[in-house]
């Protein structure tokens, strides 16, 4: 039987500090954001082959456009396919291409809402860019899309949330608060080193998906446990995605592992593959 929960006000600060937003209903709630097509539509290519008669032509693709050739046998990777996407210059000039051309995705306004109100945020791209740059690219939506108001009111979110930044300037604040959020781009090589990955893990981004995912995962859980006794049946996590291989690798990983690992946790992920937010409700496979 599930016990209430009731939290302080300090310990929801400490709570929005440490892992997501907190709800009216004191439910409290974490976020992991794919980039390509679900923050941004980013004009970055995937240099692929193909196939032509006997042979194999060189062929980009769009991000967009990969989500439903990956398994289609008339196109195939090569060992340059990603090379614009580890980049870390490109990465920046492609978000401010995408932010010039209006190329918004179906979760950009939800990014930019947590970042307005200093809330916690994951970024999971199938990326090979260090995590450096892609923080480098959300301080770059900041700059180019909030106006001046916005900026007030994100800095003054930041002081609320942490008070230590309240002498610091502007840049200084944004960085600080920026630097508090986990950027996991899975193909890098960084996040390979970090996880004890192989160099075959650029193959399997799905898979480095679901590393990622339990890492923030276990990050949040400890955060709650920590100030509530070891509760956290009033948590929900959600992942958003635009590729279904991504969005159905890490359905069943939830289904099958995280919810029976994390059985107070209400698990969620928003389906952006048809250009919308589509809600999905994830529980356990019943034993």
């Amino acid at each position: 039987m599930k016990r209430s929960l009731i939290l302080t006000e300090i310990q929801l600060t400490k709570l929005i500090k440490e892992i997501g937003e907190v709800m009216t209903t004191d439910k409290i709630r974490g976020y992991a954001f794919d980039w390509d097509d679900n923050i941004l539509f980013m004009p970055t290519e995937i240099k692929m082959e193909k196939k032509d008669g006997l042979g194999w032509v060189p062929t980009n693709v769009s991000t967009e456009d990969f989500a439903d050739v990956r398994n289609d046998s008339e196109y195939r990777l090569t060992d340059h396919s990603f090379m614009d996407f580890e980049e870390p210059q490109t990465f920046i000039s492609d978000v401010k291409k995408a932010i010039e051309d209006k190329k918004f995705a179906p979760s950009f306004e939800k990014l930019k809402e947590s970042l307005i109100n200093a809330h916690p945020f994951s970024i999971i791209t199938a990326r090979g860019t260090p995590p450096h740059a892609i923080k480098e690219g959300v301080r770059t939506v900041i700059g180019m899309t909030f106006n001046p108001s916005e900026v007030k009111q994100m800095l003054n979110s930041i002081e609320n949330v942490y008070p230590s930044t309240q002498d610091m300037n502007m840049e200084e604040k944004i960085d600080f608060y920026l630097s508090k959020n986990d950027y996991s781009p899975v193909t890098s090589s960084e996040f390979k080193d970090k996880f004890g990955l192989d160099s075959a893990a650029a193959d399997r981004p799905e898979e480095g998906k679901k590393i990622a995912l339990r890492d923030y995962v276990e990050k949040v859980v400890n955060g709650v446990k920590k100030l509530t006794d070891g509760e956290y049946d009033r948590l929900s996590i959600g992942f958003s995605d635009d590729d279904r291989k991504n969005i159905e690798s890490v359905m069943d990983f939830i289904k099958k592992e995280l919810s029976i690992e994390y059985p107070g946790v209400e698990f969620f992920i928003y389906d952006t593959s048809q250009g919308e937010k589509n809600k999905i409700i994830v529980s356990k496979i019943d034993s």
